[in-house]
């Protein structure tokens, strides 16, 4: 029998709370919830009326000495994510972080480095739009070049509608120096991050960030943001946090066919028997409008996943658990981490100059802005 993995939550916010509630359901399979950490003393009374077999602590230092546990999920604000993992990785501790990894690519970038030095500590980020089976049959489409050479993408992403009162909950929320910026490092970091697991790191970005449009605060409620490649290929992202109405469309152009995924739950593949430049040098002129969009040029097929009943996170808890048992590979290393915080860095940089920016940018002046951004907001 496998040996059950005691899991401990730092951080004990909304999405600490979810968490702890999740595991200590035993709905995740080969996890033990055996101890929560939180800096609020308020909240221990909730924690040992909710968890009253699970160690509480006020200092997170002290529960990864405790050796309770054998594994953290970190879910402090922003900044505070790449500190902690140093730490509980210092302590051998394997480790989950929510995204982001960071706030800006200075600070996690040490963080990787200790934790290559650490090879039997299971180092992992909670990316859980990459369990998604959508996302999951999306990448192998990809992989396996079925729509051809990917000539461009384009993704508005608007069902994460956020009213005054999620902002107001916390301090910290929707500031430069507590989350460090708004729906792009916050609720568009899960698609950032699917950006370049299923296209590649982009070599530079266009942006057109919107600070406190719709809502007060002092960060970008709404955004668009344009991604070239070294290849030729390109890409347009969308977000906003004030679309009540919502939606989630990706459209995916290659070659040989198209994609189109909706709703995050339905995709529709559509697919040239060849490649379009090659067949469409035949076409004669009077055939163009008969041509366009004649259903026998192409074969469609739908792949809808509407009663997928699975839970994300679940699978990413498990997928963690497992790896620290026996080793399966991660869906979410850790590491990769990194990609999406440079990807954010340089989208805050080309708003901030108003001129294409190359991915990565220098870590060091991307710190030196953010700064000056904090102290005007202080």
């Amino acid at each position: 029998m496998v040996k059950e993995c005691n899991v401990g939550i730092i951080g004990f916010g909304m999405q600490g709370r979810k968490y702890a509630e999740m595991i200590g359901k035993g709905d995740v399979a080969g996890m033990t919830l055996k101890a929560i950490a939180t800096r609020s003393a308020v909240k221990q009374q909730e924690v040992e009326n909710q968890f009253s077999d699970v160690d509480f602590y006020l200092d997170y230092h002290d529960l990864l000495k405790s050796r309770v546990v054998d594994a953290v999920i970190i879910c402090v604000p922003h900044y505070y994510h790449a500190e902690v993992a140093a730490v509980a990785l210092e302590e051998d501790v394997h480790v989950l972080v929510e995204k982001p990894l960071g706030v800006y690519a200075k600070q996690v970038k040490p963080l990787l480095e200790l934790a290559k030095t650490k090879p039997n500590v299971t180092f992992a980020i909670l990316f859980n739009q990459r369990a998604k089976p959508v996302y999951q049959k999306l990448n192998q489409l990809l992989a396996d070049g079925e729509i051809g050479n990917i000539r461009s993408w384009s993704w508005t992403m608007s069902t994460v509608w956020r009213p005054q009162a999620y902002y107001d909950q916390s301090k910290w929320r929707a500031t430069w120096s507590g989350e460090g910026g708004g729906v792009i490092i916050n609720q568009g970091s899960h698609q950032i991050d699917l950006i370049q697991w299923l296209f590649g790191m982009p070599d530079s970005v266009y942006a057109h960030l919107k600070y406190a449009s719709q809502r007060d605060i002092e960060v970008d409620d709404d955004a668009t943001v344009m991604f070239t490649y070294d290849s030729g290929m390109s890409g347009v992202f969308s977000t906003k946090t004030h679309d009540y109405f919502g939606y989630d469309y990706l459209e995916v152009h290659g070659d040989k066919g198209k994609i189109y995924v909706h709703d995050s739950e339905k995709i529709v593949l559509r697919k040239l028997a060849d490649k379009e430049q090659e067949w469409s040098k035949s076409i004669a002129n009077d055939q163009i409008t008969r041509m366009h969009n004649d259903p026998n040029q192409f074969k469609e097929k739908v792949i809808d996943f509407g009663d997928d009943s699975s839970n994300q996170y679940v699978t990413i808890f498990e997928n963690f658990a497992e790896h620290i048992q026996n080793g399966i590979s991660l869906i979410a290393p850790g590491e990769e981490g990194l990609h999406s915080v440079e990807m954010i860095n340089a989208i805050y940089l080309a708003d901030w100059t108003k001129q294409e920016v190359r991915i990565p940018v220098d870590p060091d002046d991307y710190y030196q802005r953010m700064q000056q951004y904090i102290e005007q907001h202080v």
